[in-house]
């Protein structure tokens, strides 16, 4: 017997293929950010820090600065926000910037507007290949002598993990039972292979960094998971 279809079920599915449609439509758009400096955080979902434009293709993110009777509507039935409530769901909604755009398209910022760009644990969901025509698009637009900071799993770590015998931690960083192609790995790396990536993109400077330390502003709101991760920032050339 297949599972039974619920109604959170089905709006999650509408909402999804919605967000998707909308994503699709505004594919190829340049945004003037605004005044700098600018700060700019790629795949974001709900992990957010003042000052910073948030950039994420989840249904999340068109929500920001709705009413409280959509969000809640939407909060309820999506089933994807458990680690908030919903109060605190709302407040990080409406108290930050958000653009809702699938960074599969590129980043959408007009060329030499930004000065900072974040990613954390976003880069892994893409293709070797789709990976690299995204860190070009980040060079695109950061100012010359922009920062990117990347976080992303670290696949020595894992392998590490493997070796003393802690099997099912190496084995998560592959393979997941979450569902939707926002949560499957598509790609790992090392330092050597992220210094590859960037460097083969233009990026200069590039350096291994520790956790919340860094060229980045304020990282103690947005680095995490320290355990896991690999922590890279680069500059663009100037």
């Amino acid at each position: 017997m297949g599972e039974s279809v619920t109604l959170p079920h089905v709006v999650a599915n509408v909402v999804e293929f919605a967000s998707r449609a909308i994503a699709v439509m505004r594919r190829g758009r340049r945004i003037d950010p605004g005044p700098r400096p600018v700060r700019v955080n790629l795949g974001s979902a709900l992990a957010v820090a003042p000052g910073w434009i948030h950039v994420d293709s989840s249904p999340n993110a068109l929500l920001a600065g709705r009413s409280r009777s959509i969000q809640s509507f939407a909060y309820r039935y999506t089933g994807s926000n458990a680690q908030f409530d919903l109060e605190e769901y709302r407040r990080r909604l409406n108290s930050h910037r958000f653009v809702h755009h699938d960074l599969a398209y590129g980043v959408p910022f007009t060329d030499a507007s930004v000065d900072f760009l974040y990613s954390s644990h976003f880069l892994e969901h893409l293709s070797w290949g789709a990976g690299l025509r995204l860190l070009r698009d980040c060079y695109r637009v950061l100012h010359p002598g922009g920062v990117i900071r990347l976080c992303v799993p670290d696949l020595e770590k894992a392998v590490q993990f493997y070796l003393r015998g802690e099997r099912d931690r190496f084995l998560s960083y592959f393979f997941s039972d979450a569902t939707g192609q926002r949560r499957q790995h598509r790609f790992m790396y090392d330092f050597a292979l992220l210094y590859e990536a960037l460097s083969s993109t233009g990026f200069v400077d590039v350096i291994k960094c520790e956790f919340q330390t860094g060229r980045t502003p304020d990282l103690l709101e947005l680095d995490n998971r320290s355990d896991e991760t690999l922590y890279v920032e680069a500059v663009r050339a100037a």
